[in-house]
């Protein structure tokens, strides 16, 4: 059984101030609690309702799990979860940032440039991971990787990537140039996808949703990228961040495996 005390701490878990004091985070559900497991993932605890005990996947699952187990009420796990109907299972795991360093043992590689909505974070990462990204760079500005949202959105995407931040994203890519790797931007205008062919190592870099790559972060690019809509369009304006991303990754990545 935990204490009042950690319990409330894990509570603090969905503020970005309390993850990094505590270097943990959430993992919900019983989906994500089984890639976890599959992925070996750090994990330091798991929380399970006495409802949820009694569903036989749920019995498969913690009969896996290597760390400490407690049952904790309904109302309990209702202040720890996010989502509207919990499943009544819950991890807590270690986060995993790597140094910059690790970046120059990588070829393929995603930086986001303030991007700051968690479910396109989320959806980001659980594409980079389908299509073989090695890693993924947070910069400045960018929504927290383990942001509870993020983590729900990138299904098990976490333990598939290295992830890295950074809080000068155009020096970190300068010296990624100067160590042979090729920087490319996801942009409005630039080489249509069809014909974009990275030269790796490389990095292709996403902007915010609202304000696209930062002036620094251009500076630094050898080419831009953009997805061209249809001549026939009239009321769309453009695609979410979350799609272009995924339509650059299947170009750079999908067709080669």
């Amino acid at each position: 059984m935990l204490t009042r005390r950690r319990l409330k701490e894990l509570a603090r878990l969905h503020r970005r101030k309390d993850r990094e004091a505590l270097g943990q985070y959430l993992v919900e559900g019983v989906r994500l609690l089984a890639a976890a497991l599959e992925a070996q993932a750090p994990l330091v605890e798991v929380l399970v309702t006495a409802t949820a005990r009694r569903r036989p996947e749920v019995q498969a699952l913690l009969a896996r799990v290597a760390v400490p187990v407690a049952e904790v009420s309904e109302q309990e796990m209702a202040r720890l979860s996010e989502v509207e109907t919990s499943q009544g299972v819950l991890a807590v795991a270690r986060m995993q940032w790597q140094p910059e360093a690790h970046l120059l043992r990588c070829r393929r590689i995603l930086a986001l440039d303030g991007l700051q909505d968690p479910g396109n974070a989320g959806t980001i990462l659980r594409a980079a991971a389908w299509f073989g990204i090695e890693a993924v760079v947070a910069g400045a500005g960018t929504v927290d990787l383990y942001n509870p949202k993020v983590v729900r959105a990138a299904m098990g995407s976490h333990w598939d990537l290295a992830l890295v931040r950074t809080g000068a994203l155009p020096d970190l890519l300068a010296q990624l140039q100067a160590n042979g790797f090729t920087c490319y931007g996801a942009d409005l205008e630039g080489t249509p996808a069809s014909r974009w062919q990275p030269r790796e190592p490389a990095v292709l870099v996403l902007g915010s949703e609202a304000h696209g790559l930062q002036p620094a972060v251009r500076e630094r690019l050898t080419a831009r990228v953009t997805v061209p809509g249809s001549p026939r369009r009239q009321a769309t304006e453009s695609l979410n961040v979350a799609m272009a991303a995924t339509v650059l990754l299947y170009e750079w990545l999908g067709r080669t495996g």
